[in-house]
């Protein structure tokens, strides 16, 4: 639900998403969508080949990464299709190692 509408939002569509307080933001081709949830919760019912947990407050699309570029501090940044850059903590690394 948006501004007194409701959307239906393909999941293949999701490019990624961000936590924020009771809800997780989905964001799809530039546009946002909230969805009251937590991460924990969105995550268990998402595909975990397709969506990642790259970050505390993020989860990615795996087929919406074009690189990641590593960090001096041991994390990394992931830069996405649409240009967008998102944190990409080492804590994550071993699950994106398993699906990639």
């Amino acid at each position: 639900k948006k501004l007194g509408k409701e959307f239906l939002v393909k999941i293949q569509d999701i490019e990624w998403l961000e936590a924020c307080g009771n809800y997780v933001n989905l964001h799809v081709a530039g546009r946002t969508y909230p969805y009251r949830g937590t991460m924990k919760s969105l995550q268990a019912q998402l595909d975990e080949q397709q969506f990642l947990r790259v970050h505390r407050s993020f989860m990615v699309n795996y087929n919406q990464i074009q690189s990641i570029q590593p960090l001096e501090s041991g994390d990394a940044s992931l830069q996405l299709l649409s240009g967008q850059e998102l944190p990409f903590s080492r804590r994550y690394r071993a699950d994106f190692k398993q699906v990639g």
